[in-house]
């Protein structure tokens, strides 16, 4: 019974013996499995990876297509835009040039105009100044028709060297042989001629004893001794003239500052032969020598 059970025993032993590998085969297949669903695991992953990758690859390769067809557009508009602004700077040369030539022409138009108006302006004062001496020959004229009627109508009614205005006969010591005297010493050269000293009471007379006076040729250049003696002096009361026919003075004829009584002995009036027969009196003193005019009716010349 004893030996039985040990055969028995080594019965069992032997096959343990002969069949070592089931145990230790059933450790190493499971450790197996579970290295087998790593790999598994890390290949799908990778094949995964793989398709991501690729399709990254892909997407990266239609992008780059299209990058490169809209790069190519871009080179063609390129292009296209450098050809547009060559010609945009050859029109602007162009342009440039143009009006260059216009801002000269321009630049000639306007000094022409400004030089058409010069003479435009030059043109216009001459005809004014034209029409102004036209106007005075027009009135002077018409005062010498005015005295030749006179003389016609009053032929001898004058002495010699005498000048007839309406009805008064004027006499101009004008003579180089008449020697220039005081205001007194002229009055009584008149007196002697049955006149006396000129009275100016009008702006007529005013202006034809200075035009007679230039009709005469006496335009000698202004200087006290170039006066004429008239019949106005303010001797009895300083700075109130009075004519000789005792009337007082409204309207005078006086240069630019006169009368100005200069160191208060200027008292007696003489006319000038100036330009402007409206500013020809000066006060001067009564001795200084001058010519002198003398006046008088006519019904009483002859």
């Amino acid at each position: 019974m004893v030996n039985h059970g040990k055969g028995a025993y080594n019965e069992l032993e032997i096959q343990d013996d002969v069949h070592p590998v089931p145990s230790s085969m059933t450790r190493f297949t499971v450790r197996d499995d579970m290295s087998s669903r790593s790999y598994r695991l890390a290949a799908t992953i990778l094949g995964v990876l793989s398709v991501v990758f690729l399709f990254a690859v892909i997407g990266l390769s239609v992008h780059i297509n299209r990058l490169s067809g809209k790069h190519g557009i871009l080179s063609l508009n390129s292009s296209i835009i450098s050809s547009q602004l060559a010609r945009l700077e050859s029109d602007h040369k162009s342009l440039t040039e143009s009006k260059n030539t216009l801002q000269n022409k321009h630049d000639e138009d306007v000094k022409l105009m400004k030089s058409l108006q010069i003479n435009l302006s030059r043109e216009t004062r001459l005809k004014n100044e034209l029409n102004s001496q036209k106007q005075k020959l027009e009135e002077d004229k018409q005062k010498l028709q005015s005295q030749i009627s006179n003389l016609e109508g009053h032929c001898g009614k004058c002495l010699p060297n005498w000048v007839l205005m309406n009805t008064t006969c004027f006499y101009f010591a004008v003579s180089s042989t008449t020697p220039r005297r005081g205001w007194n010493a002229g009055r009584d050269d008149c007196k002697k001629k049955g006149a006396d000293l000129v009275v100016i009471d009008t702006k007529e007379k005013q202006e034809f004893i200075v035009m007679t006076l230039k009709a005469l040729r006496y335009n000698l250049p202004f200087s006290y001794s170039n006066g004429f003696w008239i019949g106005l002096t303010d001797d009895h009361t300083e700075g109130h003239w009075k004519w000789l026919n005792e009337t007082t003075l409204t309207e005078g004829y006086w240069m630019d500052g006169e009368p100005n009584d200069e160191m208060s002995i200027e008292d007696c009036a003489a006319v000038y032969p100036t330009n402007n027969p409206m500013m020809a009196w000066n006060d001067a003193p009564c001795s200084h020598p001058q010519k002198w005019i003398c006046e008088k009716e006519i019904d009483k010349t002859l």
